[in-house]
């Protein structure tokens, strides 16, 4: 993910990779020279859950894959609290109470193997269902909600062509990385596609496509001072746009252009009645960058740079001390993009409950 998106880990000893025994860079040595991989562990998805164990972030905290915790979880949970209320700030009146008093099953989790949008959620107090890949045939979704559709090594074939139904008859969905080839190529292919060609563990320039789409609102102000950066794990797949009339990119990268023959970044179109919005990586990482001097600087520096109220200026000073620029940065702006996808949702759907 971009810059945005990307959490501070500091240097010298290795973290511990989040994804454990189940991290797709493995064979990667650059990856394994910054991040501690267990010889054998089980994922926290991994296991199959029951109807009775479906989850929601009232009752389950997926914070962190262990009860280690440390100071990259403790600078990550100030950084999305702080950059939460940023991003709220920046909202309409009428978007932050369709926000505040949406339906408890308005959001719909399908966790992955390799993403885990539910950390973030959990972050940005929102509440959330969680649905299991093999239950995605028979649930009862409702068009009124957005699922999101973690990065994962499979999926379903039932489960995608029955994605399609229900996006075509009002349903969103948003998806990332491998999704990609294992939903969208299998059920959206007359829209996008996998490339075929995979990433290398790298990152790169990105900058926004469409400013006006109201997914992207607040993205240009943010990047105002900082070129912003996204994060290409190995093996992402870079996207093939097939229906270039309806497949809108919202933020491309001229690098990853250069390097794949393929600029999107985070795409979206209509499909019926409904929408499908994907992105390259993920929506939860677990290594940040400052590839520039701002980057390094303070989080008070931010405040200063999109003109923050002094409630957030005081918030910052209190909570975010020891927090970077590009730490404040990634998260408020991760906050913005999902509140933007939720408010847009509620709005044009009437689902709020006020």
């Amino acid at each position: 993910m971009f810059v945005f998106l990307l959490l501070y880990l500091g240097s010298g000893t290795k973290q511990d990779c989040r994804y454990g025994s189940n991290c797709r860079q493995l064979s990667d040595p650059t990856h394994c020279d910054r991040f501690k991989h267990p010889t054998q562990t089980t994922s926290a998805f991994g296991a199959a859950a029951s109807s009775d164990d479906r989850l929601s972030n009232k009752n389950f905290d997926t914070s962190s894959s262990s009860h280690i915790h440390t100071k990259h979880g403790d600078d990550m949970q100030k950084a999305y609290s702080i950059g939460a209320a940023i991003a709220l700030e920046s909202l309409s009146q009428q978007d932050q109470i369709s926000i505040k008093t949406m339906r408890e099953d308005a959001i719909i989790i399908v966790p992955g193997t390799f993403d885990h949008i539910d950390r973030v959620l959990s972050k940005l107090n929102l509440k959330y269902t969680t649905v299991q890949q093999y239950e995605v045939i028979n649930y009862p979704f409702r068009t009124y909600q957005t699922v999101y559709i973690n990065c994962a090594s499979s999926f379903p074939k039932e489960g995608a062509h029955r994605l399609r139904e229900l996006v075509e008859k009002g349903l969103n969905i948003i998806t990332t990385d491998w999704a990609l080839k294992n939903v969208l190529q299998v059920a959206f292919s007359d829209f996008v596609q996998d490339s075929g060609k995979s990433t290398r563990d790298e990152v790169v320039g990105i900058e926004v496509a469409d400013p006006n789409h109201p997914f992207v609102k607040g993205f240009v102000s943010a990047a105002k001072h900082a070129e912003p950066q996204w994060w290409l794990e190995t093996a992402s797949h870079p996207i093939h746009i097939v229906n270039k009339e309806k497949v809108k990119v919202l933020i491309r990268s001229q690098a990853l252009y250069d390097k794949y023959q393929s600029d999107a970044v985070i795409v979206t179109f209509d499909c019926g009645q409904g929408n499908v919005t994907h992105m390259i990586s993920h929506f939860y990482l677990q290594r940040s960058e400052t590839p520039n001097s701002r980057h390094k600087m303070g989080a008070q520096q931010y405040a200063e740079d999109i003109k923050a109220s002094d409630q957030i200026t005081k918030l910052i000073t209190k909570e975010g001390q020891d927090l970077n620029y590009a730490q404040i940065q990634s998260s408020s702006t991760s906050a913005q993009f999902i509140y933007n996808l939720l408010s847009n949702r509620l709005n044009s759907t009437k689902q709020s409950t006020s």
